[in-house]
């Protein structure tokens, strides 16, 4: 494309306006079918329906910290593929408010009742190690809750306010600062998303133990959104601003971390699998014992085979990471398998295998209206700023020097 093609390509701003058109419909529907699960649900204490609205909020929980960490990243070491969706992780990561306020109901449900996380039961509770009894006393965990996000709030504001700004003055000096500041808080953030999974995942079976739980989550969230991003980016590829800083080098970039992230999560999976096989714990296995139950076993699998395999051989080609469209379908597919891995980690914490599949739809339900109100809020964000970052030009000279070349 040449550079007046470029100047004449259309703006993405009506592409994105169609985005959050389709996602006030999603929670429209979403909201409906929702609350018809809420009124059918026969279970007690409603656990199909919090199982529901649990999956719901983690995965897309899952994609607000996994914005959240590589704004972080990115901030720490400025690395140049990240900046075609540093915006992207910016409105993605001012969601966390959103994400704080779907937890209420979670919150209030645990403090109300014993249904939704067992150790809310004093009878239960007394059965605990006097260490989880500590942890997971319910005032300590509303109050560790409330910190995570306060934390969140704060840190991710303060760069995406730095970030902005400099788009304005161009002054480095606050560049310099991002990168003073990410660091150490970066560490910080990895601390606090492995106690939050700790708390709203794992501790919804409080029997069940695994160090590599947080890490697991995290690195998978990375992958997420680094799939979003680039299937977000690359379908505007011939639109302003993105048709003046998509290039193969960036793709293959892209492409790279894509892979380098599957393997990541199934170093974590295997892992953490041969882990908890290998010492065949009660307090352990139990995680497992819950998914190799009927049909679930075989949800399991295909996680294995398509969320890890597939993209793995598809990524290893050149030609797949350097072309747009190729990597679009790749991305897209990583996103995909990634509601059935959440789903599969979530929902048999509070329903059988038996249960779990005639009730999917409520399920569906949770994931479309919890998403539905993420991307209406995302897409407004987005567009309330630039698209790409305009303190930093590094894309953008790429392309011309691959063009002048």
């Amino acid at each position: 494309m040449t550079e007046h093609e470029t100047h004449e390509a259309p703006s993405a701003l009506p592409t994105l306006t169609k985005l959050g058109n389709t996602a006030t419909g999603m929670a429209v529907i979403g909201a409906i079918a929702l609350a018809a699960g809420y009124f059918t649900d026969q279970s007690a204490g409603h656990r199909v329906f919090a199982g529901a609205y649990h999956y719901g909020f983690i995965f897309w929980l899952t994609l607000t910290l996994g914005c959240t960490t590589l704004t972080f990243l990115h901030h720490t070491i400025r690395a140049q593929w990240s900046l075609s969706i540093l915006k992207v992780l910016e409105a993605g990561n001012k969601n966390l408010p959103l994400m704080g306020m779907f937890f209420i109901p979670i919150a209030i449900a645990t403090v109300a009742g014993h249904s939704y996380f067992p150790w809310a039961d004093p009878a239960f509770m007394a059965k605990l190690p006097i260490q989880k009894q500590q942890w997971l006393n319910p005032v300590a965990w509303i109050i560790r809750a409330v910190f995570y996000f306060v934390f969140w709030i704060w840190t991710t504001s303060k760069l995406n306010a730095s970030s902005k700004a400099q788009d304005v003055d161009r002054d480095e000096a606050r560049a310099e600062w991002r990168r003073s500041f990410a660091p150490p808080l970066g560490v910080v953030h990895v601390i606090l998303l492995t106690f939050a999974f700790t708390d709203w995942l794992m501790s919804l079976n409080p029997m069940f133990f695994s160090t590599l739980y947080g890490a697991w989550h995290m690195a998978t969230g990375i992958l997420m959104t680094i799939a979003f991003g680039t299937v977000l980016v690359l379908s505007m590829r011939t639109m302003r601003p993105f048709a003046r800083a998509i290039n193969p080098a960036l793709t293959k970039d892209l492409g790279n971390m894509l892979l380098g992230f599957t393997m990541v999560f199934g170093y974590f999976t295997i892992s953490q699998f041969l882990i908890i096989w290998s010492g065949n714990l009660p307090e352990e296995i139990i995680f497992f014992v819950q998914r190799f139950e009927g049909p679930l076993v075989y949800v399991g699998l295909a996680i294995v085979v398509f969320q890890f395999f597939g993209p793995f051989l598809a990524l290893l080609s050149g030609k797949g990471k350097r072309t747009p469209h190729l990597l679009i379908i790749v991305a897209g597919w990583i996103f995909f398998f990634r509601t059935i891995d959440v789903w599969w980690q979530v929902v048999p914490f509070f329903k059988s295998a038996s249960i779990a599949f005639s009730t999917l739809w409520i399920d569906l339900a949770a994931l479309v209206f919890v998403g539905g109100v993420w991307l209406i809020l995302f897409v407004r964000n987005l567009k309330a700023g630039e698209l790409m970052p305009l303190h930093d030009t590094r894309i953008q000279d790429t392309k011309l020097a691959l063009e002048a070349h």
